[in-house]
């Protein structure tokens, strides 16, 4: 507990001065950076004048008076970046090659600045901003202008605030420290207590609780482990109870075509009608236990959040065509019209079931959210290799705060109008898995209070009749075939 106490103060401590080192520095840094540069930028100003008229000694009194004021270096420089006046008189004549006046010279920017530790080798970092401004005079750039200033003085505020930190830091450890010690000596007995009885679970089973004394946490703890243990009681229950009813489930057929098989072995003349009437039983039995068995491994793959599929060529017009007239009487008792464009040569590869029960449940969405003389537009059609199932109301719509949220399992925009016209909130959850596990994508476009309009998208199966050979078929059907007598 203490090694666990101090790792997580020293992490919040790290990432408490990481946040706070990070944002003061990129206040005071950014801050004086924005000063600086705009100090350069009146110095540019002013100093387009002088260049464009060519009065170097006033220029130079300029850089002077500026680098007296500020304290800082201020430099002309050439458009191409050659200095022409130093206020310290050691770059004279030199082309500098700084990223700031690259970015002026040759990028087409007009400000510019960075950071540079400009100390020798080995020895303590000195830090100084490069400030650059295009001198422009009548839209014409006829030099830069620089400015160098240290900012040392920001990075040792930043220092003392960071030794500050250090040393709270170290008061803190102490603290809590002796905290966690003294704490951790009052709770180790009734930890140890219910430690003990852990141990007795696991050799005795779920069946042993724990003495809860007091509401301190120790407490809390041992009235969590004992609903735990009354849950994994109950689940072990649960579990012998549904390995008995499968058992049951599953040995009753078996018994029956135990009872049915051992009839007709110990009968020594079969009558042919009651062989035929066992093994018809024989048959419904067998049936039945594969239907049980079926419904056994659904369960299975349910809980492993897989989707049984029976793929085959379907046309997604015609079975849209099939659930709206499924649903087309609905509709006509709620007053709300039904239009359909199918193109019926639109076909996909499929499960039939799981794609009936896409169109089902866009359609009666639709049907259910529409008030009485509205319209639902059901369209199938191509766009370019995908298949487009197209399902538009004139409803009550969907808010946009709420349109991430609805394909979310168990998600209502409305939660009593959702409950006043059924449906578990599941519906466009399953929509939307089905869709996935045939590689497709849905849609949804909404305004409240104007309608919805849901786009399913599957990948477009090849139409059946541009595999048909006319001439192969026509010699098919004339092709004689032998004669035989029924």
């Amino acid at each position: 507990m203490l090694l666990g106490s101090l790792g997580i103060v020293t992490l919040s401590f790290c990432l408490i001065v990481y946040t706070v080192m990070s944002v003061t520095a990129s206040f005071l840094v950014e801050r004086r950076m924005r000063e600086n540069l705009a100090l350069v930028d009146e110095f540019a100003l002013e100093a387009a004048s002088y260049l464009k008229n060519a009065d170097a000694n006033g220029l130079y009194e300029l850089c002077l008076s500026r680098a007296e004021a500020e304290n800082a270096r201020f430099l002309i420089l050439s458009p191409g970046g050659t200095v022409w006046i130093d206020t310290l008189a050691g770059l004279s004549g030199v082309r500098l090659g700084h990223a700031e006046v690259v970015d002026i010279a040759q990028g087409g920017a007009t400000l510019s600045y960075g950071l540079h530790n400009v100390s020798e080798k080995g020895a303590l970092p000195s830090w100084v901003g490069y400030y650059t401004a295009a001198v422009a005079y009548d839209a014409d750039m006829v030099g830069i202008a620089m400015m160098s200033a240290s900012v040392q003085d920001v990075f040792d505020q930043l220092a003392q605030i960071q030794q500050s930190l250090f040393l709270g830091f170290l008061l803190v450890l102490l603290l809590v420290s002796g905290l966690t010690f003294w704490f951790s000596s009052l709770i180790t007995s009734p930890i140890n207590a219910l430690n003990d009885v852990m141990q007795q679970a696991v050799r005795q089973g779920f069946s042993v609780r724990f003495s809860v004394k007091g509401n301190d946490e120790v407490a809390q703890l041992g009235q969590t482990f004992n609903a735990m243990s009354e849950k994994l009681q109950n689940m072990d229950k649960m579990r012998n109870d549904f390995i008995s009813n499968a058992s049951h489930e599953l040995k009753t057929p078996l018994s029956a075509m135990k009872i049915l098989i051992e009839s007709l072995l110990s009968t020594k003349e079969l009558d042919e009608a009651m062989t035929r009437d066992f093994l018809g039983d024989i048959n419904r039995e067998i049936d039945r236990l594969n239907l049980i068995v079926q419904d056994l491994l659904t369960l299975v793959r349910f809980d492993g959040k897989t989707m049984p599929l029976k793929k085959e060529l379907l046309s997604l017009g015609e079975l849209a065509y099939d659930m709206v007239q499924r649903l087309s009487p609905i509709a006509q008792r709620a007053g709300i019209d039904v239009d359909v464009e199918l193109d019926e040569l639109c076909y996909v590869e499929g499960d039939p079931s799981r794609l009936a029960q896409v169109v089902y449940n866009l359609v009666d969405n639709a049907i259910k959210y529409t008030p009485k003389g509205g319209r639902v537009l059901v369209q199938v059609g191509r766009s370019g290799q995908r298949v487009l199932l197209k399902v538009q109301d004139t409803g009550i719509g969907i808010p946009e705060s709420a349109i991430s949220h609805i394909f979310d399992r168990f998600y209502r925009v409305d939660k009593a109008r959702s409950r006043a016209t059924g449906g578990t909130g599941l519906g466009l959850s399953i929509v939307q898995n089905i869709v996935r596990v045939h590689d497709g994508d849905i849609e949804v476009q909404s305004k409240d209070g104007e309608g919805t309009c849901f786009t399913v998208y599957l990948p477009a199966a090849p139409d059946p009749l541009d595999d048909f050979d006319e001439p192969d078929a026509l010699a098919a059907d004339n092709k004689e075939e032998p004669h035989e007598e029924p």
